[in-house]
């Protein structure tokens, strides 16, 4: 198995697992505002993964074509994108929020799955936005399920 393939695996086993925890959460609670202490809902989490999974495949499109430039990500440029998203999303019906959140996905994967060489970039755009991304939001949402969340 190539690390391309591999990675791939580890991304659609994540992706299950946190798809398994989205569809346990029921209508009258997606977009309850209690999954983190900042507000979040169930919608604005995922509205959130599919957002860095978009940049991502963006990203990944951009080194296949070589016109990828890095740009250096700081903390406050993430937190600022990250709330610029969450204000997006709690005007987004939710249908349009899981129609994006699958879109997302396969538009990353797609991009990821085509590239001629997989580059430390690549990787690192790929695991960020994916396998270990939907980790952290996992914990939230079991968290949220068991009426544990802070």
């Amino acid at each position: 198995m190539t690390d391309a393939q591999r990675l791939l695996s580890e991304e659609d086993a994540a992706w299950r697992a946190l798809c398994e925890l989205f569809a346990r959460v029921s209508d009258d609670r997606f977009e309850e505002p209690t999954l983190t202490p900042d507000g979040w809902s169930p919608k604005d989490a995922m509205f959130h993964v599919a957002g860095w999974m978009a940049d991502c495949g963006l990203q990944l499109e951009r080194m296949r074509a070589g016109s990828f430039e890095e740009e250096e990500e700081t903390r406050e440029s993430i937190e600022r994108q990250n709330r610029a998203w969450f204000e997006v999303s709690r005007a987004m019906a939710p249908a349009d929020v899981r129609a994006e959140f699958a879109a997302a996905r396969q538009r990353m994967v797609s991009a990821f799955g085509t590239l001629a060489e997989i580059t430390p970039g690549a990787v690192e755009w790929f695991e960020e936005s994916g396998a270990l991304h939907y980790a952290k939001h996992e914990r939230d949402l079991r968290a949220f399920l068991e009426g544990t969340a802070p």
